[in-house]
């Protein structure tokens, strides 16, 4: 999971370009990911959380979420999926 700072007057479409041509993709190729979700409320931060199918393969991809280059990142962090529906 990782939270990011956006600004909330920034253009939408320009954000959801960036996320589907270049984000998502690249996160997609990672080793062992499963599925993501990119996530904004609008008020200034938005929410990635992607599910790997291992812890070592999470830490990696982790790195490459967080690198320089992207929005700020408010924070981060590894967690275990207890539950899913």
């Amino acid at each position: 999971m990782v939270q990011v700072a956006i600004d909330p007057a920034s253009d939408a479409a320009h954000r959801r370009g960036i996320l589907n041509d270049l984000v998502v993709p690249e996160v997609a190729s990672l080793l062992g990911f499963v599925k993501g979700m990119w996530m904004n409320d609008g008020n200034g931060t938005g929410t990635c959380v992607v599910v790997f199918e291992s812890e070592e393969a999470a830490r990696a991809g982790l790195a490459t979420l967080t690198r320089d280059g992207g929005p700020p990142v408010i924070g981060f962090g590894l967690h275990d999926v207890e539950v899913e529906a």
